[in-house]
């Protein structure tokens, strides 16, 4: 598995980032889901919301990888899956209120893209504004559509 790995520090308002397809029609305001909450990622047309547990500036990695990965889920204290569609092959990472000319764009082929939507480092948060060691990963490979589905919850031992 090849891997292009992209590190950004974005400013998570609202405890969250964007990821979307440069001509994505999502409705921000109504993918926040009771659903989504529960696993900290909200899905749209040609777009994804990964939630985090600050409302700062956040690490966040984006893994472009040619075949699904091979993850030691274990690493991790939080997982997610789902899928985006990328029809234009530019994909834009910025914050809920960002304005999108200035978004960083990464490029990548057009389709549809498996998504992991990784966290970690959960532990060293003691409060939000504090610096802690959390980091959001985002690994995408092409590959089929699929639904949310919190793998693994941080608060939870049963998801």
């Amino acid at each position: 598995m090849e891997s292009a790995v992209h590190r950004e520090v974005v400013f998570a308002d609202y405890f969250q980032f964007v990821l979307m397809d440069a001509n994505s029609e999502a409705d921000f305001s109504t993918i926040w889901t009771e659903e989504a909450f529960a696993s900290m990622l909200a899905a749209g047309p040609g777009a994804i919301c990964p939630g985090t547990l600050r409302n700062v500036d956040v690490p966040v990695e984006i893994h472009i990888c040619t075949s699904a990965p091979e993850i030691d889920l274990d690493q991790y204290d939080h997982v997610t899956e789902a899928s985006i569609d990328i029809s234009t092959g530019e994909l834009l990472l910025t914050n809920c209120t960002g304005y999108l000319p200035d978004a960083r764009r990464i490029q990548v082929e057009p389709g549809t893209y498996e998504v992991l939507f990784l966290v970690s480092g959960i532990e060293s948060i003691k409060n939000e504004w504090d610096p802690a060691d959390d980091v959001y990963s985002v690994f995408l490979w092409p590959g089929k559509a699929r639904t949310v589905n919190a793998v693994k919850h941080w608060r939870r031992a049963d998801a």
